[in-house]
């Protein structure tokens, strides 16, 4: 996905997200990366916030530290939710064009429509620990 924040576009993916970027993620936030993701969606939670910051506008360079990441909150925020709404929009023409028994992907992961139970086993994307 693309988020443009501050005139600038900043691709993401969490699929391009290093081991180590996410053990940096996973100490600065005192919990697994799985939970990191659910803080996140949660858009209530700062520290989750200023991770994803540091991935998107530092590239996770590990030199500098997530809590040193600062940017504008609310532009940040704004930027994240038309990303989200955008990528949802897609997933949404993709899974009409492609029918209603064809799996679709978004970022290698089925779709939740595409993964219920009467398709496929479920796919979370998370590596079990």
């Amino acid at each position: 996905m693309i988020i443009t924040y501050d005139g600038r576009d900043y691709p993401f993916d969490l699929d391009d997200v290093t081991v180590k970027q996410a053990m940096a993620i996973e100490k600065f936030m005192g919990c697994n990366f799985a939970e990191w993701g659910k803080r996140l969606q949660s858009g209530e939670d700062m520290a989750a916030r200023q991770a994803l910051g540091w991935v998107i506008l530092t590239g996770g360079d590990r030199s500098i530290p997530i809590e040193d990441t600062d940017f504008k909150l609310v532009a940040l925020g704004n930027a994240l939710d038309k990303a989200f709404a955008a990528e949802a929009a897609k997933t949404v023409e993709a899974e009409q064009a492609a029918g209603p028994t064809a799996a679709v992907t978004v970022n290698g992961h089925l779709s939740a429509a595409a993964s219920s139970p009467a398709s496929s086993p479920p796919s979370s994307g998370e590596i079990s620990r």
